[in-house]
């Protein structure tokens, strides 16, 4: 196996997904903290020249919303099929910024509300919350205006996946397929303690 494969391999084992999702979640938590910092105030002029006031901060809270709950749900999906990731590719099936088709990949089931937020997220990570306008005419143009409701759903998705990816990388530990120890980690390997400070 050529280096760059083991290397690949190893960055794509669950407990990387679960990192990289928790990294994420701290400049969430931190950006939603600031939210009232500064705002701006735009005039839609294509719908019913109403004007809104928005955070400044929204476009990046919810982009970094949308890849920390991506990076979760890829990491579960991994955990239970590694050869998501062992022939050294990401493979289709989790090649997508769609949350939802990840969700029910692993067999989550959101309520509608969720389900509507995370569709929401999805359509900001590939168009609104990087870039000025959609990819295309057919994708509707919605600036990011976070609010507490957004956050809260958010929290509890981000808390439901974030648990369960811990219990059962943890329980079951993970086995990249490939006969290398470096590829392993063995059930109960895998610690993670919240800090509640």
């Amino acid at each position: 196996m050529s280096n760059k494969k083991k290397r690949f391999i190893y960055y794509s084992s669950p407990e990387h997904w679960f990192q990289a999702a928790l990294e994420l979640n701290e400049a969430v938590e931190e950006l939603y903290l600031i939210k009232e910092k500064a705002h701006f105030y735009q005039t839609f002029h294509f719908e019913n020249q109403k004007t809104v006031k928005r955070p400044v901060l929204s476009r990046a809270t919810y982009l970094l919303m949308s890849y920390t709950l991506e990076n979760l749900l890829k990491g579960i999906a991994v955990l239970n099929n590694p050869e998501l990731v062992n022939k050294g590719k990401l493979q289709k099936e989790i090649k997508t910024h769609d949350l939802n088709q990840l969700s029910k990949l692993n067999r989550f089931r959101p309520n509608n509300e969720q389900k509507e937020f995370q569709s929401v997220l999805s359509i900001q990570c590939v168009s609104n919350a990087r870039y000025p306008v959609g990819l295309n005419e057919q994708i509707a143009l919605t600036d990011p205006l976070i609010t507490e409701k957004d956050y809260l759903i958010y929290n509890n998705l981000f808390t439901k996946y974030k648990q369960h990816l811990a219990k059962e990388f943890n329980k079951k530990g993970w086995e990249s397929g490939l006969n290398d120890s470096d590829l392993r980690t063995e059930p109960g390997e895998f610690k993670f303690y919240e800090n509640k400070n």
